[in-house]
């Protein structure tokens, strides 16, 4: 009986299972007619986005979103199965950027917090990956000169008898790697690349390390200067001492240094900095030399902490790394960059290792912003860019979400841009006091918006 049951089982998936593959295949063909028909739709390009995803046609469809962005920058749900689509191919650069589009110009509050979680372990799996294939290609990457205006800044080496301020040789390092960057002349390689590249190259070595390896990562990363600088505890007082190294001839080029006291970290780092640009041949705006001059914190505690916060991520510690970030966050509200780090190592621990593709896509179902992608499923309505109006009603709605939200809002837009498809239409909610009786009423949507102009 058992087998009997098993066989007319298969028997009816056979004749059920062809029908709905074929229904798949006719919406996007019925989708793909309507791109042709209009080829800068932006509704339509982006519904046929859809479709190539979850049909996982993931190179059609990055394409057509990627078309969908160019036409409209700000929609959001282009840019989100955009990279979707990227991060399936394997491109992580591609879905790093069309996620902070997201971030940009998204209305779904959960998909942020979805995305921002995916995007500290994309960094990482960004990073990696390219280490292992710098190191993988490296005769044939070592045969190309890195540009001079490339510039790699590896960790700061400390020298002295207080232990505890060690973790500067990262902070300072990423205070001069953000200052480097204010001048549009240069372009400075991420600290996580870096850093991964430094330890794919120790992990090559059988775990031991050289004085030549920051120069050999450098190389490997295609820059063409390399900043190595140190700090010198000396008693009171510290000592930043910097020198710009000639990646593709090791040659070694005058020390930049400073001298102060420990109350004076930060000013040292901008002089400092400001020896580094005129070493390097640049010649700073004025309002490139004002942003240069602007200090991410004024409290040292605040700074050690982050340091900390950025030996332990480094190390590999990302409970320790919150923690630290956390702290110098409490102590300096102010701090922005703590406040980063904070606020992505909270969202990573929280639910980065659940972060994924599939996560980022569900989240957005159950938002108002889900209801663009309806059409690529059913082949239903396509929905044109909407006007203002239904804009601020739809984010009203995600802040504060009510029954009468599930209900289609269609615009004379919509209307316009609709391909003639069957529909189905949900049954009115019907009041719990009046179910007996042949009355409806729809629950109303209500919801309180408070604008607060403060007092110039």
């Amino acid at each position: 009986m058992r087998l009997v049951r098993t066989i007319l089982a298969l028997a009816l998936f056979a004749t059920i299972a062809p029908p709905l593959v074929a229904q798949g295949n006719d919406a996007i063909a019925k989708l793909e007619a309507e791109r042709a028909r209009r080829p800068q739709n932006v509704a339509a390009l982006r519904a046929l986005g859809v479709a190539y995803y979850k049909a996982k046609r993931y190179a059609d469809a990055r394409t057509v979103l990627d078309q969908a962005r160019r036409l409209e920058p700000k929609d959001g749900v282009s840019a989100l199965y955009a990279g979707l689509s990227a991060e399936a191919l394997g491109d992580l650069t591609s879905a790093k950027a069309a996620y902070n589009a997201y971030l940009s110009v998204g209305r779904t509050r959960k998909v942020k917090n979805e995305i921002r979680a995916r995007l500290v372990s994309l960094g990482r799996e960004e990073a990696l990956a390219a280490a292992k294939a710098a190191v993988a290609n490296e005769a044939r990457i070592s045969q190309t000169p890195g540009s001079p205006r490339t510039v790699a800044v590896p960790p700061m080496t400390f020298s002295g008898t207080d232990s505890s301020l060690r973790p500067l040789e990262r902070g300072m390092a990423d205070l001069v790697i953000t200052d480097l960057g204010r001048s549009q002349q240069l372009t400075v390689v991420e600290r996580d690349r870096m850093q991964a590249l430094t330890d794919e190259i120790r992990l090559s070595a059988g775990g031991g390390v050289d004085s030549s390896t920051a120069v050999r990562a450098g190389r490997l990363i295609r820059a063409g200067n390399l900043v190595n600088g140190a700090i010198v505890q000396q008693g009171t007082n510290l000592r930043l001492d910097a020198r710009i190294v000639n990646v593709a001839n090791g040659v070694i080029g005058d020390a930049a240094t400073v001298n102060n006291s420990m109350d004076a970290l930060f000013a040292m780092e901008k002089a400092l900095v400001f020896q580094l640009f005129t070493k390097l041949g640049v010649t700073l705006t004025p309002a490139e030399r004002q942003l240069v001059e602007r200090r991410p914190t004024n409290s040292m505690a605040a700074f050690l902490a982050y340091s900390r916060g950025l030996q332990a991520r480094d190390d590999g510690r990302f409970e320790d790394a919150a923690r630290y970030f956390d702290e110098a966050r409490s102590i300096d509200p102010g701090f922005g960059a703590a406040v980063a780090q904070a606020q992505a190592m909270q969202t990573s621990s929280a639910s980065g290792q659940q972060a994924t593709a599939t996560t980022i896509e569900s989240s957005i179902t159950s938002s108002n912003e889900a209801r663009t992608t309806e059409s690529a499923a059913s082949s239903g309505v396509i929905r044109a860019v909407e006007p203002l109006a239904t804009t601020l009603t739809r984010v009203a709605a995600d802040v504060n979400p009510s029954a009468a939200t599930d209900a289609v809002v269609t615009t004379s837009a919509d209307r316009a841009t609709s391909i003639a498809a069957p529909t189905t239409t949900a049954p009115p909610t019907r009041d719990p006091t009046t179910s007996t009786v042949p009355i409806d009423r729809p629950v109303s949507p209500q919801g309180t918006v408070t604008i607060i102009i403060r007092r110039p």
